[in-house]
């Protein structure tokens, strides 16, 4: 009886321990988890230059929670290296699916993080590609108005400028090109000649200056 009762007491520090370490691990395996998606993050945004920050800033503004920001600037400084970030994260994300197959992990919440961060990184360009008419747009009667914008960095920004040029009555198409700094509007003409609620040069440029954007006809 007196062996029993040792033997019991011997037992329970060592459920007391396994039940630590499994708690260990248990938190070990979450902030891996956590770790890990923060990293999909991370490459995502690199690899973009950080357009998805600059959309919300877009965002944001339209809904006047902020005033005035504009482009903040990211890609100005990311966008030199972004074919280079790009290659890095992508470099990444490979080895990550070569360890994936050598130790026989589970690959569907690779697969979701894969997905993710190919929509972040190529963020830029499905915007550019979003951008364009559904329709091709009549070329006759329409007066054209070649404009320069200053503020933008990258193409969240000329995302956001061309869809405030696409609100206004009047308004044909419009193109928008934030290396050049540019923007080419096409508005009908008798929606150019003062008709009430038609394209109003000066009430756009205010509308875009209070968004962080300066926009003056071209000389």
């Amino acid at each position: 009886e007196q062996q029993t009762k040792l033997k019991r007491m011997g037992e329970k520090p060592s459920a007391q321990k396994r039940a630590t370490a499994s708690k260990t691990n248990h938190e070990g395996s979450q902030f891996q988890r956590s770790f890990t998606w923060f990293q999909v993050f991370v490459a995502g945004l690199l690899g973009s230059s950080c357009c998805l920050l600059q959309l919300i800033v877009n965002v944001l503004t339209t809904l006047n929670v902020i005033h005035g920001i504009g482009c903040t600037g990211f890609n100005k400084t990311l966008g030199p290296v972004r074919p280079h970030l790009r290659a890095a994260t992508g470099l990444w994300m490979g080895v990550s699916w070569y360890l994936a197959f050598k130790r026989g992990l589970p690959k569907r919440s690779l697969l979701f993080q894969t997905v993710i961060f190919l929509v972040l990184t190529f963020l830029p360009e499905i915007l550019l590609m979003s951008g364009g008419p559904a329709l091709a747009p009549p070329t006759d009667n329409v007066e054209v108005l070649k404009l320069k914008v200053d503020g933008m960095g990258c193409e969240a920004c000329q995302t956001h400028v061309k869809g405030v040029l696409d609100q206004w009555g009047g308004v044909v198409e419009s193109a928008v090109n934030f290396e050049t700094g540019t923007a080419e509007v096409r508005v009908a003409r008798q929606w150019a000649e003062g008709k009430p609620g038609a394209f109003d040069l000066k009430a756009v440029a205010k509308r875009l200056e209070e968004d962080g954007y300066y926009m003056e006809p071209e000389l």
